[in-house]
């Protein structure tokens, strides 16, 4: 039968518009299934393949001394373990699983003493018998053991609790069995990240620390404790984390990692050190419960040294950021608020003399005892005569003297007195540290104000204030009446380049009169110049100081005693103030020293002569020089304008000469040179530590030191083949 044309293109066209009807349903019903039986299924898998991106941390930045030098930084360590039942981790099938079982097991007898005594070498505290027995124990435990350590995380070094460098893990994946891969060895390394102090406990309780608690998987959120520089400048070290995806063979970086900025501070390691020593003898010697001192340069108002010293459970003088059950403010310089004692009485002088309410030559009655207010106030000394003068009040430190003199200025208008301590920064926080406590005294307007409290704050009671508060009103008279922020950090900077500069801040141009710093001045200097004065032992014939002695009373927590002052006094550099508690003693017998000490080796440490003031050009000795690098010797002589008889020895200081400097019959200075083979151990006795390491390690030799001066002994004898990677120990001696 014949089917007409148009008849066909019409059931085309109908089983057209069926088929993509038909399609257009099931689109339909699969995006309804979709959003709503569904949803919760591809939800979930979106969420998967979200969580598959992993975070890229980043690098926390480092704080930086003033002069470049890496305070804290960041370091990884390592605790290594051994599986003894890795095997059962990898997909093997039997026949092969069960060779590389013999592997393992013929390895390990094989190579097991090789591995210890390697492990002896890079960890001396045991020998390769301790190290054997270990390991021994660990291959002997059954399966499943779930002893002290267990076959799964059984550690490699007999203390469990060790932690490794970088470099020590790099020699340790070398060592034999180590070396054939964790499928034999079962080797597993437990990462580490760490804040590394690269100067120890100096500055402890100001740089703080950092140390992550916890990690929010989901949210990302760290949780971390914080102290010191470490907490106050967190949102610039911290950086921000980035996101990475992984895609067969490529990384995609979904966020950039943002790294930490680096802050400079204004510290200076060697004050540092020079504080911390003198503090720390001189805090034994006395037997103190703690001390603490600041230096502060005049000029900028930068603390180039803060130390905090407490004594720990065992006795010991530590540096510690943490608080514990004997130190509850471990940066006692910025944190702990204490009646000042007498070295407050310049201040509140200065408003007197200030507001012409007194004069420098003015007399004052002297009484060993005085009732005021139904109070009675005591000197320490006995007064020779019935008057003493305002500068005779400063230099002996009278109670009695000041309470008068502030009481008779201020007694019918104390607003006026407490106003103007308020203006010298007695009530100022400076922010250093998120530790730092806000200083406070009484006023009229306060509850509880009578009217003892004015002479009281006029030597130092009544009054709260930190260390930093004091020193900054006393570099203020250093720095001739203008009152400079303390400083502690100078600069932001991101991969070496400053970002920001935290410029110098004046506070107050013209804190006091000029001819009221002057007066202050001459009586600072008089309390350590003047015969009898309570600062006489803070004298030193090596450079001018001028301070002020205090001895705050304290029978709950322990006597404060301070002194505080500047020097050299002709023009001053530095601003000091030490603080010790100790119920023996007062400032001018404990803290003065200290601070004399201080003064002493910092001013010593600053000179710079020029070379030619250190020769004796008509008895010139003749030097001596350590064995080692001749051409460094040879350039120094030249420059001392010293001869020597010059035996081929190079002036390239890049590709120096090795030798010795000797002495021939006339006495003349001789150069000798002495080659080195590089495949032998070289005999590096009698050198430095620079150039026996330098040596050493040119011949492939592995090196650690201990002592200092120059090399007296030497754990491989010079002439032995230099096997590349072997250890050398070498001890030093002065």
């Amino acid at each position: 039968m014949f089917i007409h044309k148009k008849d066909v293109i019409l059931r085309f066209k109908l089983l057209v518009i069926f088929i993509f009807s038909t399609i257009a349903i099931i689109i339909l019903a699969k995006a309804v299934i979709l959003m709503t039986l569904e949803r919760q299924w591809w939800l979930d898998v979106a969420q998967n393949a979200i969580n598959k991106s992993e975070t890229i941390e980043p690098k926390r930045g480092d704080i930086l001394s003033a002069n470049g030098e890496l305070l804290v930084s960041n370091l990884v360590r390592y605790r290594l373990y051994l599986d003894f039942e890795n095997l059962d981790n990898y997909n093997f099938g039997e026949k092969k699983k069960a060779k590389a079982k013999h592997r393992k097991d013929s390895i390990w007898n094989a190579d097991l003493d090789s591995l210890c005594i390697g492990l002896a070498d890079i960890f001396p505290e045991w020998n390769h018998t301790e190290f054997k027995t270990h390991i021994k124990s660990g291959l002997s435990l059954r399966k499943g053991n779930k002893g002290k350590y267990g076959r799964r995380r059984y550690p490699l070094c007999p203390d469990h609790t060790l932690y490794i460098s970088y470099p020590q893990y790099r020699k340790i994946q070398k060592l034999p069995i180590l070396r054939s891969g964790a499928v034999v060895s079962g080797l597993s390394a437990e990462e580490h990240k760490y804040r590394k102090k690269f100067f120890g406990s100096l500055a402890n309780s100001t740089l703080g620390d950092y140390k992550i608690i916890n990690i929010d998987k989901k949210s990302g959120t760290v949780t971390a404790d914080k102290h010191g520089l470490d907490e106050k400048y967190d949102s610039l070290l911290s950086g921000s984390p980035g996101l990475m995806r992984k895609e067969k063979e490529h990384e995609i970086i979904d966020k950039a990692v943002e790294h930490g900025y680096d802050i400079q501070t204004t510290l200076d390691v060697e004050m540092l050190d020079i504080c911390e020593k003198a503090l720390r003898n001189n805090l034994e010697r006395f037997e103190a419960h703690a001390g603490w001192a600041i230096l502060m340069e005049v000029k900028s108002g930068d603390i180039k040294a803060i130390v905090n010293l407490s004594r720990n459970e065992a006795g010991d003088y530590e540096e510690t950021f943490r608080k514990n059950k004997n130190n509850a403010t471990p940066n006692h310089a910025i944190a702990d608020l204490r009646e000042p004692g007498s070295i407050f009485k310049p201040i509140a002088l200065s408003i007197a003399l200030e507001d012409g309410l007194v004069n420098e030559h003015d007399s004052v009655e002297a009484h060993k005892h005085y009732y005021m207010h139904g109070r009675t106030i005591t000197d320490a000394v006995t007064p020779k005569r019935k008057y003493q003068t305002i500068t005779e009040v400063i230099q002996n430190s009278s109670n009695v003297g000041m309470a008068l003199i502030i009481n008779r200025a201020y007694e019918k208008n104390p607003k006026r007195f407490t106003d103007r301590l308020a203006e010298l920064g007695m009530k100022e926080n400076y922010n250093l540290l998120c530790c730092e406590r806000t200083p406070t005294f009484r006023t009229p307007a306060s509850a509880g104000w009578s009217k003892p409290d004015l002479q009281a704050m006029s030597r130092g009671y009544a009054t709260a204030q930190t260390a930093v508060n004091m020193i900054t009103f006393y570099n203020g008279i250093a720095n001739g009446g203008v009152r400079m922020a303390p400083r502690l950090v100078k600069a932001i900077l991101k991969n070496g380049d400053i970002v920001e500069e935290i410029e110098p801040k004046v506070l107050d141009k013209k804190m006091l009169s000029k001819s009221t710093v002057e007066t202050i001045t001459r009586m600072l200097t008089a309390v350590v110049n003047e015969k009898g004065a309570t600062g006489w032992r803070a004298k030193s014939e090596k450079v001018s100081i001028a301070g002020k002695t205090g001895t705050a009373l304290n029978k709950k927590e322990g006597n404060m005693l301070s002194f505080c002052g500047f020097f050299p006094v002709e023009n001053p550099e530095y601003t000091c103030i030490v603080q010790i508690i100790n119920n023996i003693g007062g400032g001018g017998s404990t803290s003065a020293v200290i601070f004399k000490e201080i003064a002493e080796n910092i001013m010593a440490n600053s000179e710079r002569c020029r070379l030619e003031a250190a020769i004796d050009t008509i008895h010139p000795p003749l030097p001596g020089a350590k064995r080692g690098n001749m051409t460094s010797v040879s350039y120094i002589l030249d420059e001392i304008d010293i001869d020597a008889c010059n035996k081929s020895i190079s002036d390239d200081l890049d590709d120096p000469t090795w030798g010795v400097l000797t002495n021939d019959s006339t006495g003349s200075l001789i150069l000798k040179a002495k080659d080195f083979n590089n495949n032998l151990v070289p005999d590096v006795i009698g050198m430095g530590a620079k150039d026996a390491i330098y040596l050493m390690t040119r011949a492939g030799l592995e090196v650690t030191i201990t002592g200092h001066g120059k090399v007296t002994t030497q754990s491989v004898a010079p002439g032995h083949k230099a096997t590349r990677g072997r250890h050398v120990r070498l001890t030093l001696k002065p």
